[in-house]
């Protein structure tokens, strides 16, 4: 079974949502994990934490992808 580790980490859910949906238009299959934040009112910002994971063998790829997001925006 491949394990999915975290690539990137938000504190709001419709940037990970973003991210995850540039993910997946890339071949890349991720999902947001936002277990544990379901109590925490929005309001609250920083103390929510949105990770975005993908599976450990797309890392590298993940990695490259989001660093070529960045630079462009």
């Amino acid at each position: 079974m491949l394990e999915f580790v975290e690539v990137i980490r938000f504190s709001k859910k419709d940037e990970a949502e973003i991210v995850r949906g540039l993910l997946e238009s890339e071949g890349i299959e991720a999902f947001v994990d936002d277990k544990g934040t379901s109590m925490i009112p929005e309001t609250f910002g920083d103390l929510a934490v949105y990770r975005v994971l993908v599976r450990e063998r797309d890392l590298k790829k993940a990695e490259k992808i989001l660093e070529e997001y960045k630079s462009e925006n």
